[in-house]
């Protein structure tokens, strides 16, 4: 591996490609454009004959340890922790989807999907419910907690959930509860049978992200609760799972497809505001005591970045931001005044016929003390360099601006 230089420059950067499957890989890539680290497994992979739409191909999310570990997501289907040389240490059979979340503890919190008939104004429905599943260590099962229950709690978001799931049912095939005789049954098959229904009527949710949360300065939320994005409600709350209770709640009429909200320290929260509904992409900041939106950096012209799914941003220890525009397959470093720091461009040496709706979900900022773990046996590096391409850019066709 080589060296990183000491300084500021030391994160590494964790994405997954989306055009990898049928050999899915993720790598870790310096600020060079260099693949430093790589694993890659087939382990659960659909077969391409069954023709899996791009939701069910390779691996939706990924996530590095402490301790070098990475944890995978095979979408809809199972959660598994790699070792450094790519080997299982174990599998967890599990619909998970999305993101999942590590708590200091040791457990995992990991976005899980659950069709179920749920009540409903007129006669029960069937739901892709959203669950929170946390794992013990050894991949057990310890919990697992039902978004739809703890939103429901909340009158106002009752209503929401109710007004998009009427919609969605409008002029699309309702299914009847007792023909899919559901009895526990869930994962890929299920749910592709689900959402494959005109007008996807039972993905009322589309749960997007998961973060275990410190307590908010002024007392708005308490260590250990849970910030989650709901894309398809336009919704980011914060969720007491002891409690079942909503905490708080912000984004209808605003934002629109997001992803990835995060809390940071001085108890703002930062969003990736996709703007599907708009045809342009923008980073928020929100004061959640008030609803405000104190800082936003948007393209000019806004136009020029628009990732209508995927994507993210997150901040990264200097106090600059991370843009994951994936379905362009950029990587953008932006200061607070909306300068440019560092800008990558990722492609993939697609391994087959089969087209991907985006380059990557994530890029995730991953810090020297992790990256440096990473010291042993490497055999899917040559194969994830031969296939990848970084391409560092000082003028990628973008420019952002920072307004208050």
């Amino acid at each position: 591996m080589a060296p990183a230089r000491p300084g500021q420059d030391d994160t590494h950067f964790l994405l997954s490609p989306s055009a990898s499957y049928p050999q899915p890989f993720a790598c870790l890539i310096d600020r060079h454009g260099q693949v430093v680290y790589a694993w890659s497994s087939t382990l659960d992979q659909p077969a391409p004959e069954s023709e899996p739409p791009a939701y069910l191909r390779g691996w939706n999310h990924v996530e590095l340890g402490t301790d070098g570990s990475l944890y995978v997501m095979v979408p809809l289907h199972a959660l598994l922790k790699l070792r450094p040389d790519s080997s299982v240490a174990w599998r967890a059979e599990l619909p998970v989807h999305h993101d999942l979340d590590l708590h200091p503890n040791g457990e995992i919190y990991a976005l899980t999907e659950e069709p179920r008939a749920v009540p409903w104004p007129g006669g029960a429905r069937i739901l892709l419910d959203n669950t929170i599943t946390i794992l013990g260590s050894d991949g057990e099962v310890h919990a697992a907690h039902s978004l739809y229950d703890i939103l429901t709690t909340d009158p106002t978001l009752k209503a929401l959930i109710e007004k998009e799931g009427d919609q969605r049912a409008t002029g699309g095939h309702l299914p009847d509860p007792a023909m899919y005789g559901l009895d526990g049954r869930r994962g890929r098959d299920i749910s592709r049978r689900l959402r494959d229904l005109p007008g996807s009527p039972c993905d009322v949710l589309h749960a997007n992200t998961v973060e275990i949360l410190r307590a908010h300065p002024q007392g708005l939320w308490d260590e250990g609760d849970v910030l989650v994005s709901l894309r398809n409600l336009d919704l980011i709350a914060v969720l007491d799972l002891h409690a079942q209770a909503v905490r708080w709640f912000w984004g209808p009429g605003e934002l629109s497809a997001q992803h990835q909200p995060s809390a940071r320290p001085n108890g703002t929260v930062l969003v990736f505001d996709n703007g599907q509904a708009h045809g342009r992409s923008r980073v928020l900041e929100i004061e959640p005591a008030t609803g405000q939106i104190v800082w936003q950096y948007m393209a000019n012209p806004p136009e020029s970045l628009f990732c209508a799914m995927a994507g993210g941003c997150e901040e990264l220890p200097g106090g600059t931001v991370l843009i994951s525009d994936a379905q362009g397959g950029r990587g953008i470093e932006v200061t607070r005044d909306g300068h440019t720091t560092w800008a990558v461009r990722i492609s993939t040496r697609q391994a087959s016929a089969i087209t991907s709706r985006a380059e990557f979900y994530r890029m995730a900022p991953i810090p020297y003390a992790t990256v440096a773990l990473l010291d042993g046996d490497c055999p899917a590096r040559d194969m994830v360099r031969s296939r990848l391409r970084c391409e560092l850019r000082d003028n990628l066709p973008l420019t952002l601006r920072g307004t208050l």
